[in-house]
Parts: C-alpha cells; structure tokens; sequence
C-alpha cells in the first residue's frame, strides 16, 4: 500500500526541491550583480596616518582561565583568552 505512494509523493517532492534551489541560486546571481545594495569599499589604513577611531579591543588581564568539566586541564581554557597589559 505505502509503495504505490512513492512515486505520486516523492516526484513531486524532487521536483519541487530541485525547483526551489534552482530559484535560490538564481536569486542570488541576480542580486549580486543587479541588486541595489551597494557597499562602499573600506579605506585603506597605513601606518603613516593618524588613527583616530576609539580602541575596540578589551583587556582581559583580570579574567582568570575557566576549568572545562571534563578531559581538560587547568591550562585550557573554554573559547580564547588574551594575555598582557593593554
């Protein structure tokens, strides 16, 4: 009974997938190419110019590194960590 169903559902199904990521990707060629959302390209910084934006980095001196709860040692720490004086 479920076997005479495979083709009238599952045809449709392939088709419809294979439709959609057709549309998908023609989608996206068009917007990259023909799309209105332009980007402005960033400036080029070199080190002969005054940096005047405010600092984005944190310091993380004051953080002491995170025990893992298994099959780690004291050393490793969860994510990353940065060392030294900012």
């Amino acid at each position: 009974m479920v076997e005479d169903l495979i083709v009238p559902i599952g045809l449709p199904t392939v088709i419809a997938v294979c439709t959609s990521v057709i549309l998908c990707v023609l989608a996206m060629t068009y917007l990259t190419f023909f799309g209105k959302t332009k980007y402005q390209a960033p400036t080029l910084y070199t080190l002969d110019q005054p940096w005047d934006r405010d600092p984005i980095l944190f310091s993380a001196t004051g953080v002491p590194n995170m025990a893992l709860p298994s099959h780690a040692e004291e050393s490793d720490t969860e994510g990353g960590a940065a060392h030294g004086k900012w």
